[in-house]
């Protein structure tokens, strides 16, 4: 325990003489301290100028819009088919085209749901399958183009910005989706209640949520930006090696060790004196990189 104590000391007392004879070598060789300065700011210099050339695109704030509304001419480009066949879902099919969506082309019937797969395969594009599960519920099968393709996961945030673009939601307003659902729902509650909600439903204001200002960020820059920072602090490393050989080649290091140097209070001066401008050096640049264009 005595023994212990002391040498704990020496140690911390070694490292601060050390520290403050580094101190004096960067002090000494104020060319090479420079340099370790001017390096990483020269590089962040450079990234400003690139950044301030190709500027990341910035998007203004989009109020909500209200949608107008949908069109049931939409659904005549199509063909129906439904299955399975009862009279129930005959009944309220036959509504659907003869009284709600009296511009579509035709219904057909199937009995079985592969039976339609089979049939919508001669015409893909065109062909809408409904699969009743009983006489108040059903899904649709639709055409790609009448649904989004992207998904909500991979979309940016920056997509649809604009007020002359179509949101990828809207493909379902105006694309004839949400036309013929309103059709087959008016059917399937006046079939039921004998009471028609057709106009109610068409009357149904839509509104496409508005979005907050966002900046487009270009990802392939951001990777280069991180490459230049690491290569930024590159020369701290550089000339701490430099630092430690000359030391080396002089053969200090052995010397002190003889007068009674502890080896980790050696490292340790080192290691406390480049934490430090490293430390202030990210500090530096973090408050240009902030008031600047990166």
């Amino acid at each position: 325990m005595s023994t212990e104590a002391p040498r704990q000391g020496g140690t911390w007392r070694q490292t601060r003489v050390l520290l403050y004879k580094n101190c004096l070598i960067k002090w000494r060789t104020k060319r090479t301290s420079i340099q370790e300065i001017l390096i990483p700011l020269s590089l962040l210099g450079l990234l400003i100028i690139i950044s301030m050339i190709q500027p990341n695109k910035r998007h203004g704030k989009m109020p909500d819009s209200v949608l107008y509304s949908t069109n049931r001419t939409s659904v005549s480009e199509f063909i129906v088919g439904y299955t399975p066949i009862t009279n129930v879902t005959r009944k309220i099919m036959y509504k659907m085209l003869s009284e709600y969506c009296p511009e579509g082309k035709e219904v057909q019937e199937f009995i079985t749901e592969q039976e339609m797969k089979e049939a919508s395969l001669l015409n893909p594009e065109k062909f809408i399958g409904v699969i009743f599960k009983d006489a108040m519920s059903y899904h649709l099968r639709v055409p790609r183009q009448m649904i989004p393709e992207s998904s909500n996961h991979l979309e940016s945030k920056t997509s649809c910005s604009k007020s002359f673009e179509m949101c990828e939601a809207e493909v379902y307003w105006y694309h004839g989706f949400t036309a013929l659902q309103i059709c087959i729902d008016a059917a399937i509650i006046e079939f039921k209640t004998n009471h028609s909600v057709l106009e109610g439903l068409e009357e149904t204001e839509v509104v496409i949520m508005g979005k907050s200002a966002a900046v487009e960020i270009d990802y392939f820059f951001r990777g280069v930006i991180l490459i230049y920072l690491v290569i930024a602090f590159s020369p701290f490393g550089y000339y701490l090696t430099i630092h430690i050989m000359t030391e080396k080649e002089k053969k200090l290091k052995e010397f002190l060790i003889v007068m009674g140097l502890q080896d980790t209070a050696f490292w340790l001066s080192w290691v406390l004196l480049y934490s430090s401008l490293i430390f202030v050096m990210s500090f530096l640049m973090s408050i240009i990189a902030t008031f600047s264009s990166l």
